[in-house]
C-alpha cells in the first residue's frame, strides 16, 4: 500500500499548495481522469512517485515530492499537465479524500482574492464597510425560547440573507459560474452550524423540534443550490453526502422528540411544524428517495395524530383517483396504511409501485423496535420476510442488497434477544442458507447446539481448516464427539482430490482424529478405521507414503 511506502505528512504538507502549479481547468480535467482510473502502476522510490497516465496514449510521469516543479511528465505540454496532477491525486487518494484539497485550494484563493482587494482599493472608498459588518450582526435575529416555526423561519431566511451576502460580495460573475469562492460545502459547515447555535429553548423537545427545522431549512438550501449554481461531477459524490447526513440528523432528531408530550403542550406549535414540513414536496423528483426517511419518520412520529393521518391520506386517495403520477404520491400512501397497521393495504399498494422497496420498509422495522412494539415487530418481519427472500438472488451481485438483508436480519435477531422467542428467527436463518450462514453458525454456537453445529459446516463443505480455531477448540472442550463426522468427512475429501498437499493436510486432520479418539478412549475403532483407509487407497502411492511419514502405517 501507498501509505506504508511513504511517510504521511510529505503527501499532505505537500497537498497544501500543489494545486497552485496548475490552472483551475487543468485540475478539473486531472480529476476527471483520476475518477475516471486512468491512472495506474504508481511505485514509490525514496520520495519520487512514478505513474502511468491513459489519455488519447500513455504518458509516464515522476513526481518529485520535495521539489514538485521539478517533476515530468512525457507528453509534450510546456506548462504544468494534467498527468502529472492525475497521479497527485491517486497518491493523495491513500491518505484523504482528493475533493478536499480542491475544496481547500478554492477557500485559499477567495481568501487571497479578499486580501489583495483590501490592499488595493483604499477604505475610503467603501465607508459604509463597518457599518454593514454592524448592521448585519443587529440583522441576526436571536432565538431564544420563541414557540413559533414562522418566526424560526424567518430568521433562518435573515441568517441565510447575511451568509449568503458576505460569501457573494467579492465574487466576479466568472468566479460564481466556476463556484470558486462559494459553494455548497460552506452552507453545510457554515450557515448550518450557525443555525444550530442561534437558539435556545426552555424545552428540551423544543429544542429538538427547532433543530428538526434547522436540518431541514439547510436540505432545502443546499437543493436551491444545486438548481442556481449547478455542483461539479466530481463534487457530486460530496453533494450526497450533505444531502444524507442531514437526513440523518433529521431522523435522529424526530425519533428522539417526545412526540406525544409535545403534542400535547404545543399543538399550535406542531401544526406549524407540519406546513413547514411540506415544502419537502417542492422538491424535484430526484431527492425523493433521500428524503423519504424523514417523511416516514415524521408522519409516524411528530405529526402522527389520527385525524391528520386520515385526512391527508384521504387528500392523497383523491389525488390519486384524479390521474396523479406523483412518485412521492404512491410512496405515501403504502406508509400510511403502515401507520394504520393495515398490512394488507400496505402490500397491495407496495406491489403497485416500484418505488417504495424493501429499503423503504426497513424503516417500518427501525421504528416498531424503537417503539418496543414486539407481536407488531414479529408480524412486519413474517410479513416482509418473502420480499427480503427474493433479494438473495442477487445478494452475491450487489452490495446494497447485502447491506438490506443483513439489516432486516438484524431486526429479526433483536426481536429474539428482546423476545427470547427464537423459533422464527432460526427457521429464516435455515430457509435463507447460504447467504444467511454466519448468523445461523454464530446462532448454533450460542445455543450449544453442537451437533447440528457441525452438520451446518459439513453441508457448507468447510473443513477444519476454514473454520474458526476458537469456535472449533470451544467445541472440543464441551463436545468433542460432535466433530468426528467433520474430520471424517474433511479427511476422505482430501483424500479424494489425489494430490500431495491435500494428502498432507489429510494426515494433519488423521492425527488430530487420533487425539480424539484417544481422549474418549476409542482407540482400537480409530486403529480399525486406518486399517480401512490403508486398504481403500492402496493404489495412491503417494498418500501410503503420507501414511508412513505419519506413522499410522510401517511397512
Amino acid at each position: 500500500m501507498l501509505s506504508k511506502q511513504i511517510p504521511k505528512d510529505v503527501v499532505l504538507e505537500l497537498g497544501k499548495d500543489v494545486l497552485f502549479h496548475f490552472s483551475g481547468e487543468v485540475i478539473q480535467d486531472s480529476y476527471v481522469l483520476y475518477q475516471k482510473g486512468a491512472v495506474y502502476n504508481i511505485n514509490v522510490e525514496n520520495k519520487t512517485v512514478t505513474g502511468s497516465v491513459s489519455e488519447e496514449g500513455e504518458y509516464a510521469v515522476s513526481l518529485d515530492l520535495e521539489h514538485f516543479s521539478e517533476s515530468s511528465c512525457s507528453c509534450t505540454s510546456s506548462v504544468p499537465c494534467i498527468h502529472k496532477l492525475a497521479v497527485f491525486f491517486q497518491l493523495y487518494a491513500s491518505f484523504g479524500p482528493p475533493y478536499q484539497l480542491i475544496l481547500d485550494w478554492k477557500s485559499k484563493r477567495g481568501k487571497q482574492k479578499t486580501e489583495q482587494q483590501e490592499t488595493m482599493v483604499p477604505p475610503a472608498i467603501h465607508p459604509e464597510s463597518n457599518d454593514r459588518k454592524t448592521e448585519t450582526g443587529t440583522k441576526k435575529r436571536v432565538i431564544q425560547n420563541v414557540l413559533s416555526v414562522n418566526e424560526w423561519k424567518k430568521a433562518f431566511d435573515q441568517r441565510f440573507e447575511d451568509f449568503e451576502k458576505n460569501k457573494m460580495q467579492n465574487l466576479t460573475f466568472k468566479e460564481l459560474e466556476r463556484g470558486e469562492g462559494y459553494t455548497f460545502t460552506h452552507i453545510h459547515r457554515e450557515f448550518y452550524p450557525g443555525l444550530l447555535n442561534a437558539a435556545s429553548f426552555l424545552d428540551d423537545d423544543v429544542g429538538k423540534l427547532y433543530r428538526f427545522h434547522a436540518q431541514l431549512e439547510t436540505f432545502l438550501r443546499l437543493a436551491q443550490y444545486e438548481k442556481q449554481y449547478g455542483v461539479p461531477e466530481y463534487l457530486a459524490s460530496h453533494f450526497k453526502l450533505n444531502l444524507s447526513q442531514l437526513v440523518d440528523g433529521m431522523f435522529k432528531s424526530a425519533m428522539d422528540i417526545d412526540a406525544e408530550k409535545l403534542k400535547s403542550e404545543h399543538r399550535d406549535l406542531i401544526e406549524e411544524s407540519l406546513r413547514e414540513f411540506q415544502n419537502i414536496f417542492t422538491l424535484p423528483a430526484r431527492y425523493f428517495d433521500i428524503i423519504f426517511r424523514v417523511f416516514q419518520v415524521g408522519w409516524a412520529t411528530i405529526y402522527h395524530v389520527d385525524q391528520w393521518v386520515a385526512a391527508y391520506e384521504k387528500q392523497l386517495v383523491k389525488e390519486k383517483e384524479k390521474g396523479s403520477r406523483a412518485q412521492f404520491l404512491d410512496m405515501a400512501l403504502v406508509h400510511f396504511a403502515f401507520l394504520r397497521d393495515d398490512l394488507t393495504e400496505a402490500f397491495e399498494r407496495m406491489e403497485k409501485t416500484e418505488q417504495f422497496s424493501s429499503r423503504h420498509a426497513l424503516i417500518w422495522l427501525e421504528l416498531l423496535f424503537h417503539w418496543g412494539k414486539w407481536e407488531s415487530l414479529l408480524k412486519w418481519l413474517l410479513a416482509l420476510k418473502k420480499e427480503f427472500y427474493k433479494k438473495t438472488r442477487d445478494y452475491y451481485q450487489d452490495a446494497s442488497v447485502r447491506e438490506q438483508f443483513h439489516q432486516y436480519i438484524e431486526y429479526f435477531w433483536k426481536y429474539a434477544q428482546y423476545t427470547g422467542e427464537e423459533k422464527e428467527y432460526e427457521q429464516m436463518l435455515v430457509d435463507c442458507l447460504p447467504v444467511t450462514f454466519y448468523e445461523y453458525n454464530e446462532f448454533l454456537h450460542v445455543q450449544q447446539d453442537f451437533r447440528r453445529w457441525v452438520e451446518l459446516q459439513i453441508l457448507m463443505g468447510y473443513s477444519p481448516s476454514l473454520i474458526n480455531g476458537t469456535d472449533l477448540k470451544e467445541v472440543e472442550q464441551l463436545d468433542m464427539e460432535v466433530l468426528l463426522p467433520l474430520y471424517h468427512q474433511s479427511i476422505d475429501r482430501l483424500i479424494r482430490e489425489k494430490n500431495r498437499k491435500s494428502y498432507k493436510l489429510a494426515i494433519r486432520f488423521l492425527k488430530k482424529l487420533q487425539s480424539i479418539y484417544k481422549k474418549l478412549d476409542r482407540t482400537v475403532q480409530f486403529d480399525d478405521y486406518i486399517e480401512k483407509l490403508a486398504t481403500q487407497y492402496a493404489r495412491l502411492r503417494a498418500f501410503q507414503e503420507e501414511l508412513r511419514k505419519g506413522k499410522f502405517i510401517h511397512d
